[in-house]
């Protein structure tokens, strides 16, 4: 599975896109858990706005990725979910085990490194 990685201030964002199921799980453990070594911040932004489904393969994906982002002492943030995709979280009943933000506060509290370097440029 493809996951797109954004540099932000205090925090990296990860990007997954398509379909997190019993086809895809195993490669988004392999490549989050390849991206999460090569994290310099504290702080992993799972952006999850590009996923168009996910199943019970997927949601023990993402519990495998919290726990391991917990053992290496980075905070996992879940935001911009579809509400979809929100629902099947509320349903399993595991929102209570994930941090859900919304898309505006953690791109305000976190803004891209890449926004930083344009407002220098203009500012």
């Amino acid at each position: 599975m493809e996951i797109r990685t954004v540099i932000r201030k205090g925090a990296t964002e990860l990007k997954p896109a398509g379909k997190l199921d019993i086809e895809k799980a195993e490669s988004f453990e392999l490549e989050f858990a390849k991206l999460l070594s090569q994290v310099k911040e504290k702080i992993v932004g799972l952006n999850l706005s590009r996923i168009e489904y996910i199943d019970s393969s997927g949601l023990g994906a993402l519990i495998k990725a919290l726990n391991a982002a917990k053992n290496q002492g980075i905070s996992m943030i879940l935001f911009g979910a579809p509400p979809k995709i929100q629902s099947i979280f509320q349903i399993a009943r595991l929102e209570k085990f994930f941090t859900f933000k919304s898309k505006s506060d953690f791109e305000s509290t976190h803004p891209s490194a890449e926004d930083d370097e344009m407002d220098k440029l203009l500012g």
